[in-house]
């Protein structure tokens, strides 16, 4: 194979031969010699080989490049079409997730509510039982200072009738000191 730059020189000499060889044609007017192949015959020679050349050398380049061009195209579309189905299929599972998630949720918020009745429940029927025992306790303690304030009123009376005998048969007095000394022990025993 030619090098390149070797290649181009051929080229661009083959699409400059015809000018050559016009060049060293007579000048107009001379009566010189007439020119060995007319002009139209070099123009159909110059097409025909500036038109082989484009055909073999340029053309399949040309063709190679919008092949490649199409080709990389086509695998992009593919591509992007790919990618938009993943998408597509990542955004109904992520949909599917989100709305299994709402339903978790849903569930766990329903079961928190149940779970705080029941704790609400239970928490006031021990403050019932806890409210009955107080009760039951403060009744208890209740009647044992009201028994134990009978049994010191009981003794006390007892005492003041033992005190107010004593001093009765001590002093044998009148009805009227007796009813006397019975006032004072009373107003005694009132003011205790």
């Amino acid at each position: 194979m030619l090098s390149r730059p070797l290649h181009w020189t051929l080229f661009a000499f083959s699409l400059f031969l015809p000018a050559f060889l016009f060049a060293a044609d007579a000048a107009p007017g001379s009566k010189d010699s007439a020119p060995v192949l007319p002009a139209t015959v070099w123009a159909v020679i110059s097409f025909a080989v500036v038109l082989f050349i484009l055909w073999k050398k340029l053309i399949p380049v040309i063709t190679g490049a919008m092949d490649d061009r199409a080709e990389k195209i086509r695998e992009a579309l593919e591509a992007a079409d790919q990618a938009k189905a993943d998408a597509e299929a990542a955004m109904a599972t992520h949909q599917g997730n989100l709305e299994t998630a709402r339903q978790e949720s849903r569930a766990i918020i329903e079961e928190g509510k149940r779970d705080a009745e029941k704790v609400k429940a239970q928490i006031v029927e021990d403050a019932n039982k806890e409210a009955k025992e107080i009760s039951q306790r403060v009744t208890r303690e209740i009647e044992l200072a009201k028994d134990a304030a009978l049994d010191d009123l009981h003794q006390r009376s007892v005492a003041l009738s033992i005190d107010l005998a004593s001093k009765l048969i001590d002093k044998n007095l009148k009805a009227k000191d007796n009813q006397k000394l019975i006032d004072e022990t009373v107003k005694g025993f009132s003011g205790n």
